[in-house]
């Protein structure tokens, strides 16, 4: 009888040590939740004209320059797209390397980079310069002058 009480109480204590490592990695989910909830990535064309800012759930900003406004409508527009894909390729990175601290046996970080890598090559790619405003086209806004 002792015997089946030892065996009982072994097993109490393993069970109380489980909940007590599932309680602890509640508690660290619940950081690694918030740091990716404040989680923010910013990317600044190479020509310095926009700046997008994402965050793991999207894009949660957009600015110009006034050299942005001296853009032609199709340059801005591949600026914009190319700096997005900056801003949110770098939230997803983030986002992974947080997942990886807490979960290391994880190969999130490694899925993630090799994805980005298949999609974007070696890094996306940086928008194109402005070319000088005498060879530039008309801008959208040469009216507004």
């Amino acid at each position: 009888m002792s015997a089946d009480l030892d065996d009982l109480q072994r097993k109490l204590d393993a069970l109380k040590e489980a909940g007590r490592r599932a309680e602890e990695r509640m508690g660290d989910f619940g950081q690694m939740r918030e740091q990716i909830s404040e989680l923010q990535a910013a990317a600044t064309s190479a020509d310095r004209s926009v700046t997008v800012t994402a965050s793991p759930g999207g894009v949660t900003g957009i600015e110009f320059t006034q050299d942005a406004m001296r853009l032609s409508p199709a340059q801005l527009s591949s600026t914009v797209m190319s700096t997005l894909q900056l801003a949110v390729a770098e939230a997803a990175r983030k986002q992974a390397e947080i997942v990886q601290e807490y979960v290391p046996d994880s190969d999130v970080l490694d899925r993630v980079l090799r994805t980005q890598e298949e999609l974007f090559g070696a890094q996306p790619e940086q928008p194109e310069a402005p070319v000088d405003d005498d060879e530039q086209p008309d801008s959208f806004l040469d009216g507004r002058r």
